[in-house]
């Protein structure tokens, strides 16, 4: 894909250039948005922009945990998007150096086209640096996350509402697994998000001013509100699978108990049948014409007082 190439001009007013040699040379501001590069145009963050070979290599061949490095002559700065497919972090690459901004990352930012219009408003008459726009960067990236926040949270909500008529609880356990595997993968994201906007809130070189301090700590707000709310949702989740093995063991504990007192009940009848079942030649009840009527009338009774028992210890 293309190099998308922003500037702003000297009279203060945002625009786009085709390529860089569109770009005039008393530009305030440029960035340079590398998306999806090929390994030609990657090349150039070398060859024109001098930046480090390991910076470069974090940058083009893995994903870096967010972090923010200082180099003699530019910063550094990696965050994380939300892949929608899939929930794993896809890393945006950010290079300050001067009055140039270099933003490198594999799939176009749906975004660009509401930051600039931010961009006009904000900075209209001001000059931009490239600080503000990676403040501005960091902050749609954060607020991006809110769509996925609040899908995980509505589906926990809405929990009961789905299952309330499934005949199984296979399929109950399975939504629930699922949910807490999409909040794992969020919270691998949102959890070092969090930690990079901790250390850029006390890093001098990065928040200079009065006004950039305080947008870090809208975004900082911002964050921490998303992680209470996928941590609420991650107990909740853990509350319905803690009431599903509880039920679980209440079944299980019904059913062992009825077992338990059917066997109870047999029992006394099984130990009759096996004395009398020993056939021995000195048993005269063998020989008794109502013998067997007279045992079947004995295990009866011995069978209702057991029930009756039970019944009286509420056990049934």
């Amino acid at each position: 894909m293309p190099i998308f190439i922003y500037y702003q001009t000297t009279a203060k007013e945002w625009k786009r250039a085709e390529n860089d040699a569109a770009v005039p040379n008393d530009a305030l501001f440029i960035w340079y948005d590398f998306v999806n590069a090929s390994l030609e145009e990657s090349k150039l963050l070398t060859s024109q922009f001098h930046f480090d070979t390991l910076a470069i290599e974090d940058t083009v061949s893995t994903i870096s945990r967010p972090k923010l490095k200082e180099y003699p002559d530019y910063q550094f700065l990696v965050c994380h998007l939300i892949n929608p497919t899939d929930y794993r972090a896809q890393a945006i690459n950010i290079f300050m150096k001067g009055h140039i901004l270099v933003t490198y990352h594999q799939d176009k930012l749906k975004s660009i086209g509401s930051m600039e219009e931010v961009i006009q408003k904000r900075y209209l008459s001001k000059e931009i640096t490239p600080v503000d726009i990676a403040f501005l960067i960091l902050d749609f990236i954060v607020d991006s996350y809110f769509d996925y926040i609040y899908h995980i949270e509505d589906e926990v909500f809405s929990f009961e509402d789905r299952h309330v008529n499934d005949a199984t609880d296979n399929k109950l356990m399975e939504d629930v697994f699922r949910i807490r595997s999409v909040i794992i993968k969020l919270k691998r994201v949102l959890m070092p998000m969090q930690e990079l906007i901790e250390h850029l809130k006390e890093e001098a070189s990065f928040t200079k001013t009065k006004k950039q301090r305080i947008y870090i700590h809208h975004i900082e707000d911002h964050i921490i509100k998303q992680i209470h709310v996928i941590k609420s949702a991650q107990e909740m989740t853990g509350d319905i699978r803690d009431n599903y093995d509880s039920l679980n063991s209440y079944r299980l504990n019904n059913v062992m108990k009825i077992l338990t007192l059917v066997s109870v009940i047999f029992l006394p009848l099984t130990l009759i049948t096996g004395i009398y079942g020993m056939n021995f030649w000195n048993m005269p009840e063998l020989e008794w014409n109502y013998g067997y009527f007279s045992v079947l009338t004995v295990m009866l009774l011995i069978s209702i007082a057991l029930i009756v028992y039970f019944k009286m210890k509420k056990w049934f």
